[in-house]
């Protein structure tokens, strides 16, 4: 089998996220896993309000193989008509994105009429440079086909804010679910995960490789939630894990939270 790298590079994106921050790069061969996805280690911010912040820009340093980056919250994704963001447009979709969060077995039929309608009503995302919200630093230690990931908040969350940390990878690649001996339909869309028990795998029938999720620790004192989801569409193409922290009750530093991603063979020959 081709060796996987995890690999801390620039990387502009694709579709809807391009110019992004991303996390860790994942590579088998020669061939970007990662894709449309925000990679290994990323992170975003859902406000009380609606609004929804990312980076694009952050700062690494290393302390022997351990690496720090920090992502510096500046970048703000509201919704809007022709390259305008509008309140209302975005509290509409954040209200029908709410809504299905809530109906995991009927995303599917859910997402059909979404696409052409937000073409017909020229309905996009729209990436604004704010003053920086605060920061997020994420340490993750590669190993072979693994990444240990511990982040730490300071400084970015208000009351009722939830903090999103994304390992994401391409759906191009990672077409189906796994259960731990075979194949399975992939998830739809974003499913929330039973509390205490790990997300089932996601896989890539072409490389034969499983993607997963061990932890995280339940020690943050906070609100955990896990989501295991797969959206690919006209601008979306990602497969992968989040984990939120909140809705936050006190604002302030939140101890780290840890957990692990997994790039292993799927079928050992």
């Amino acid at each position: 089998m081709e060796e996987v790298r995890i690999v801390a590079e620039e990387y502009a994106g694709e579709g809807i996220s391009r110019g992004l921050a991303r996390g860790l790069l994942v590579y088998h061969g020669d061939c970007n896993l990662t894709g449309e996805g925000m990679g290994i280690g990323s992170v975003a911010l859902r406000a009380r309000d609606g609004n929804t912040f990312f980076s694009r820009s952050w700062e690494d340093r290393y302390e022997g193989d351990l690496l720090f980056r920090t992502y510096t919250l500046d970048t703000c994704m509201r919704w809007g008509r022709k390259g305008q963001s509008s309140a209302g447009i975005s509290r509409w979709i954040e209200a029908g994105i709410t809504a299905y969060m809530r109906l995991p077995r009927l995303q599917g039929l859910l997402m059909r009429p979404v696409s052409p309608l937000r073409t017909l009503l020229k309905i996009d995302p729209v990436f604004e440079t704010v003053p920086p919200r605060g920061s997020v630093t994420v340490a993750c230690r590669v190993t072979e086909g693994q990444v240990d990931v511990a982040a730490r908040i300071s400084g970015a969350v208000r009351q009722g804010d939830t903090v999103c940390l994304l390992n994401e990878l391409s759906a191009a690649w990672f077409t189906l679910g796994h259960n731990g001996e075979t194949p399975t339909s992939p998830p739809p869309g974003w499913e929330y995960c039973p509390p205490g028990r790990e997300p089932l795998p996601l896989f890539d029938p072409v490389h034969n490789l499983l993607f997963s999720m061990e932890g995280p620790a339940d020690g943050a004192g906070v609100p955990l939630t896990l989501c295991r989801g797969r959206e690919q569409s006209r601008d979306l193409c990602w497969a992968g894990f989040a984990l939120e922290l909140g809705p936050l009750e006190h604002p302030g530093d939140i101890p780290a939270v840890r957990y692990t991603i997994r790039l292993s063979p799927g079928v050992v020959s």
